[in-house]
């Protein structure tokens, strides 16, 4: 799968939603939007389905899909929505970080430098592999997205888009524990 192409489907699917929710709220358009909003969801969630699939040949595509996701909401955000906004420039900030680890974890010689300015307790460690900026993004963001969930009233369109997402962070930790494994499994060379 081409990675500008699905990063492209996420920015027009979040476009697409944004849309759609204006416009059911003006007189005339509401019609639009309701078929702009849900055509977005539907995209957006085939698109996160995608970025599930090839994850593990391809885990940089799965985790700028989902930043490519929040920088838009967040560009989208209404100024005065100061609590959202600083929820997302978090998010993003953590993403980009996540982005950082996993160009690290990549090169296993690198990463067993990296290992040893990571504690070795165990609320540290994942599975006796180093909790750094890659899970704690992927944690982090898997809370907001389960404070979303529970939002009263959001309907199952929506709900089933932030579950796929959910869902993709739990690959995206359990692929990257496996290159994590691998950059250290040698560490007596």
């Amino acid at each position: 799968m081409d990675r500008i192409g699905l990063i492209k489907r996420i920015f027009e699917s979040v476009t697409l939603i944004d849309t759609g929710r204006k416009w059911l709220v003006t007189k005339g358009l509401e019609r639009k939007g309701r078929v702009n909003y849900f055509a977005g969801l539907n995209d957006a969630l085939n698109a996160f389905k995608d970025a599930k699939i090839i994850a593990s040949s391809d885990l940089a595509a799965l985790i700028i899909s989902e930043l490519t996701f929040i920088t838009q909401e967040l560009q989208l955000c209404d100024p005065s929505d100061k609590e959202t906004s600083n929820s997302l420039q978090q998010a993003v900030r953590s993403f980009d970080d996540a982005l950082l680890a996993l160009q690290i974890v990549e090169n296993a010689d690198n990463y067993r430098i990296a290992d040893k300015t990571h504690p070795h307790h165990h609320k540290h460690r994942v599975k006796d592999m180093p909790k750094d900026s890659f899970h704690i993004a992927c944690l982090a963001h898997r809370t907001r997205i389960g404070n979303m969930l529970r939002t009263p009233g959001i309907n199952m369109a929506e709900k089933e888009l932030l579950t796929q997402r959910q869902s993709n962070l739990a690959t995206a930790r359990a692929v990257y524990l496996k290159k994590q494994k691998a950059a250290l499994s040698n560490e007596a060379m």
